[in-house]
């Protein structure tokens, strides 16, 4: 393939803007989608040639067939003859055959060729579209253009040319000669074109229709094996196969229920046509016997008609069935052009390049909703400014509109008119979208790895980083041990979604990514809420030698997570609530301190339940072992009371929560549980019994 042109190139077609190509595919044109072979046309000309080389080979066969004929009728000159015409039909065949190959490979070729490029446009214009439509488009769909429309393209474009040119080469060539013989065998023989062209044009609109149907329901079907297949382990531990296997039996009963009819209607034109043709060769073996008992024409001369009427009825037929097979491609192809017409509503390879960030972000009067759910806005006018080399925190309740916060510095979206994004004073709307986030660092609380080696992803955001350079940024991710421990090493295969590494391990894969790449801004979007706390522990390390010098965004629920950072933004709403350092919230945001309430009633109660579990093996920490009677108190030091810095120190396994002492106590009554306000700065404890 390194040979070939397969370059992508935008202006070989009109791209139209996002919400037009939304709507409803429009119908392709025959005339658009020959034009697809036009970067092919050398090899279609050459294989044109050839077609037409072994066209004229294969209506000398008949012709010749004739001339045996008669040479049998005249015994005087059967012996030249027969020789001479038997040698004519040897070299007629070698050529059909010869020429028929060439003429095979070259469009073959073409074909392949064509294929290969559409498959890179279609995969280039999709990766070109913004977040939004993929938001509302479905996997297994775009997977089913990308592969099996653009296949049906290319046999419409090459293969089917090939066909329609040779069988339209016979019928031109064997009706001229015809005429040429007889022309009233040749009258009576084209009666059959009227009704075979009526018969063409209803089966060719029906074929369309349920075609494109078929092709729907079955990238619903793969939509569902997709599902499926990457999800396995959730549908494994549910136990719901049989439902999924339901589902993607119900999509493949509807894909052969289109299936089915359009087999029936190509049975229905397929024997109409032929009892059509049959019924006119009948007659002309009728009338043309007739002739012959006159003595106007030979018995050579009948059979060589009749030979070229079997060939020209063969390969009308042949041009009836293929409109059927264009039509279904152009149902196909209506699929295909809707994806390559289609303008990202938030370009990626337009606006002011970017070279080098500071990392002074603002919001300013932002709203914003999600293309997929229009209606419900997200935020409602929010602005908030981060100077750079900050760090900030937000919190909030789930679907406040943190982590959207976070795609509209990425540039995933655009806010909407009237609010504006500014990074280092410079909206991000009149920025390149690639060349900005080369400078920004994503990390997700479910990191995404692909299907390659430990090196590869380290390196996606570098592919050209040495290999001294991936393993000092796995040193400071603190994973450089645990990938030294497997037997390949940094070639070691992560699988599907890196789902041979464990949660901790792929966090600290994702951390060295984001180290490779440094980063003036670095967003963090609850990147150690689903760690066990080791794994928190080893990825907090890490995070705060990727923290330091940089502009950081946190979002996150864990106040251990967020408590040190320069400014908490509470955002609830759509707004930022409030902001502050940590004290100041806790003393005038009753929405922080209720936030901060929940989460030390939520680590208390952790702390019991591990308590207990220490209790009943007799491994109490700082005290004697345990017993059935012994309560346990758990001392909570509160967050408030804590210094602010200006990057937070790591975080021990358990302090990643919040800090708990666990002492045996004396047998008391069972008390309720004693809350300290949000707002009060002493010392608060809960004493929590167990009988």
């Amino acid at each position: 393939m390194g040979k070939y042109n397969l370059s992508v190139k935008r202006d070989e077609y009109k791209p139209v803007a996002g919400a037009e190509a939304d709507a409803p595919p429009r119908g392709v044109s025959i005339w658009r989608l020959l034009s697809e072979s036009r970067p092919e046309s050398g090899l279609l000309v050459a294989g044109t040639a050839a077609l037409l080389i072994s066209t004229v080979a294969t209506l000398a066969i008949p012709a010749l067939f004739g001339r045996v004929i008669d040479g049998l009728t005249n015994k005087d000159a059967l012996g030249a003859n027969l020789h001479m015409n038997v040698f004519g039909l040897v070299l007629a065949s070698l050529a059909n055959s010869v020429f028929t190959f060439v003429k095979s490979y070259l469009f073959s070729l073409a074909g392949e060729r064509l294929v290969a490029r559409m498959r890179n446009r279609l995969f280039h214009s999709l990766l070109l579209q913004e977040l939004g439509f993929f938001d509302q488009s479905r996997t297994g769909e775009l997977v089913s253009r990308l592969g099996g429309d653009t296949t049906v393209l290319k046999e419409a474009a090459t293969s089917n040319i090939s066909l329609a040119l040779k069988w339209a080469a016979t019928v031109a060539g064997g009706i001229t000669y015809l005429f040429a013989v007889s022309w009233k065998l040749s009258l009576l023989m084209l009666v059959v074109v009227p009704p075979v062209g009526i018969l063409t044009r209803v089966y060719s609109k029906r074929v369309k229709g349920l075609s494109k149907q078929a092709r729907q329901s079955l990238a619903e079907a793969s939509e569902v094996a997709e599902e499926s297949i990457s999800n396995v382990r959730t549908v494994r531990s549910f136990a719901r196969e049989e439902r999924q296997e339901e589902l993607f039996g119900a999509k493949i009963a509807e894909t052969l229920q289109r299936g089915v009819q359009v087999a029936v209607y190509s049975s229905l034109f397929s024997g109409a046509t032929s009892g059509i043709i049959s019924l006119a060769f009948i007659a002309i073996v009728w009338y043309g016997g007739s002739l012959v008992l006159a003595g106007e024409i030979s018995g050579g001369v009948l059979t060589s008609f009749l030979l070229y009427a079997l060939t020209i009825g063969g390969a009308l037929a042949g041009i009836a069935g293929l409109f059927g097979s264009m039509s279904a491609a152009l149902g196909a192809s209506e699929r295909v052009y809707q994806l390559l017409d289609r303008l990202p509503l938030v370009p990626r390879e337009q606006g002011e390049e970017v070279t080098s960030l500071r990392g002074d972000i603002e919001f300013s009067d932002v709203c914003f909703e999600y293309p997929g759910r229009p209606g419900h806005p997200v935020l409602r006018g929010l602005s908030l400014s981060v100077p750079a080399g900050s760090v900030v925190a937000l919190v909030g309740s789930s679907g406040a509109g943190k982590s959207t916060v976070i795609s509209l510095i990425e540039r995933f979206y655009d806010a909407h008119e009237g609010g504006s994004v500014r990074i280092d004073g410079r909206d991000v709307r009149s920025l390149h979208g690639s060349s900005l986030r080369r400078h920004v660092g994503l990390v997700l609380q479910e990191p995404i790895l692909f299907c390659c080696s430990i090196r590869e992803n380290i390196a996606f955001g570098r592919p050209g980083a040495s290999d001294a350079e991936v393993e000092a940024a796995a040193r400071a991710a603190n994973a450089h041990d645990f990938i030294v421990s497997f037997p390949d090493g940094y070639g070691t295969l992560v699988g599907e979604r890196g789902q041979r590494c464990s949660g901790g391990q792929r966090q600290r894969i994702a951390l060295a990514r984001a180290f490779l790449q440094a980063p003036a801004i670095l967003l963090l979007d609850e990147s150690t809420s689903s760690l066990d706390s080791e794994s928190e522990h080893a990825v907090q390390q890490a995070l705060q030698r990727l923290m330091r010098g940089r502009t950081v965004v946190i979002v996150a629920h864990r106040l251990s997570t967020v408590r040190d950072a320069d400014t908490i933004f509470v955002v609830d709403g759509g707004v930022v609530a409030a902001s502050g350092p940590h004290e100041h919230l806790m003393a005038h945001s009753p929405l922080y301190a209720n936030l901060v309430r929940r989460q030390l009633m939520a680590a208390s109660t952790l702390a019991v339940d591990e308590a207990a579990a220490a209790g009943a093996s007799g491994a109490i920490p700082g005290g004697s072992p345990a017993t059935a009677d012994a309560p346990v108190r758990v001392d909570v030091a509160p967050v408030s009371s804590r210094p602010l810095a200006a990057h937070p120190p790591a975080l021990s396994g358990s302090d990643a929560h919040v800090e708990l002492s666990m002492v045996p106590l004396r047998r008391a009554p069972v008390n309720p549980v004693r809350e300290a306000a949000p707002d009060d700065d002493s010392e608060s404890h809960q004493l929590l019994q167990r009988d």
